[in-house]
């Protein structure tokens, strides 16, 4: 194997060289499906959004899917750093490029240290936009600035979210900030969270502590003010719930069956609320994450057909997408992969005969309403039928002109 050669890192702090603890922190990111960044080592590039989709310890290598494809002429050998987040604990981790393993998947070697690149005071909580959880920060009175979008994350100490809008408050034009906008140590005096968990509302005030960009967009960071009893009692409840809910996941993730060189169990998610948050963002925008956000499963015989169609979900922003040969083997992954993220099965319609969608009713009782799991069946049955079942749509086949039925996808994942 290329081990390529690993330069100084930018993190701070002793190195953890315990291949025993390098190799759990892999296994809680597999486990986990924690999204993290990656990024060519010593570049100021901008870094690649990254999940760890195999782990292949007997060949010190991990798996994994990126967001966008790393550039052709990327050779092996190319060092890279990984900046993930566990627990309180940030660390960067050096890692060799071995190549290109199936589409947006590649080959990195296992990390032979971590170094801690800061301590975090209180842990972060993610958030995923599909959660409604939603943020309003204001910079003033009259004529001032509001701004808004989604919560990334929640902690004790403070917040991030993914700035959608800004506009003034005076003529509520919406504005394109310049740099000097999103100035560390900016005030907010007013700030909302609406509709956490158990909490339609919360009231606080703090200052910006850092901005940065994320696949093109920008996320703020912001640390509380001073927050009284009430508020940090009502904070802390939140955070509780989400601590609870975590440590439950884990246990069943822990419990679950797994194969080892494969996928594991994950936790199980929330209620699988729908949203739509008026005029807050763009439909394009509001599509692409949640397309982005859906675990998509592809039961289909091996061929240029399923090839043809992987390639194109993936084009159109699915990328947490798996193939599998027949629905036997997709009905068992969506018994035993518990995860954050929505399900979608999209199925070959010679494989739906009354027998099997008996199976896919079943599973679809026995998931329950909050992990309902709609079935996009692909048919070359012209016209194409009609359905009563609102979880259970048919598709006309893709031709060489597009994928006319991803406006039905965006439907049956609640994204129309």
């Amino acid at each position: 194997m290329n081990q390529g050669k690993i330069t100084g890192l930018t993190g701070r702090g002793t190195p953890v060289e315990d291949p025993a603890f390098i190799r759990q922190t892999m296994q809680d990111l597999f486990q986990q499906e924690m999204e993290f960044s990656i990024k060519v080592e010593g570049t100021h590039t901008l870094p690649y959004t990254a999940w760890l989709r195999h782990l292949d310890f007997r060949n010190e290598l991990i798996h994994l899917k990126l967001i966008r494809p790393l550039p052709h002429e990327m050779a092996p050998g190319a060092a890279f750093e990984m900046l993930f987040s566990l627990g309180d604990q940030r660390f960067v981790a050096p890692s060799i490029f071995q190549g290109r393993e199936d589409y947006l998947l590649y080959r990195f070697t296992v990390p032979v240290l971590l170094m801690p690149s800061d301590r975090r005071r209180h842990k972060r909580y993610p958030f995923r936009p599909r959660e409604k959880a939603y943020v309003i920060a204001q910079d003033g009175g009259v004529p001032g600035h509001g701004l808004s979008g989604p919560l990334v994350n929640l902690s004790l100490g403070g917040l991030a979210f993914r700035v959608d809008r800004v506009m003034r408050l005076d003529d509520h034009m919406r504005v394109t900030p310049g740099p000097g906008f999103f100035e560390r140590g900016k005030a907010f005096p007013m700030l909302k969270i609406r509709d956490l968990p158990n909490l339609p509302v919360f009231d606080a005030r703090g200052v910006l502590a850092n901005a940065w960009e994320r696949d093109g967009e920008v996320v703020i960071g912001i640390q509380f003010g001073d927050l009284g009893e009430a508020e940090s009692r009502e904070i802390l409840g939140v955070l509780t719930l989400r601590d609870h809910l975590q440590r439950a996941s884990s246990a069943t993730a822990t419990e679950g069956s797994k194969d080892p060189g494969g996928r594991s169990p994950s936790e199980p998610k929330g209620p699988a609320a729908r949203i739509s948050p008026a005029g807050s963002l763009t439909p394009d925008a509001l599509r692409r994450l949640g397309r982005r956000s859906t675990r998509l499963v592809l039961a289909m015989a091996p061929g240029p057909e399923r090839e043809q169609i992987r390639q194109a979900l993936g084009a159109a922003g699915f990328l947490r997408l798996d193939c599998v040969d027949t629905l036997d083997q997709a009905l068992a992954d969506f018994r035993t992969v518990r995860t954050h993220t929505h399900p979608l099965l999209m199925l070959d319609s010679g494989l739906a005969n009354e027998l099997a969608l008996a199976d896919i009713r079943a599973l679809q009782k026995e998931l329950g309403e909050t992990r309902e799991l709609p079935v996009a069946l692909v048919t070359r049955e012209e016209p194409v039928p009609d359905s009563e079942d609102p979880l259970i749509r048919p598709l006309p086949w893709p031709t060489g002109e597009g994928l006319v039925w991803l406006p039905l996808l965006d439907e049956l994942v609640g994204l129309d």
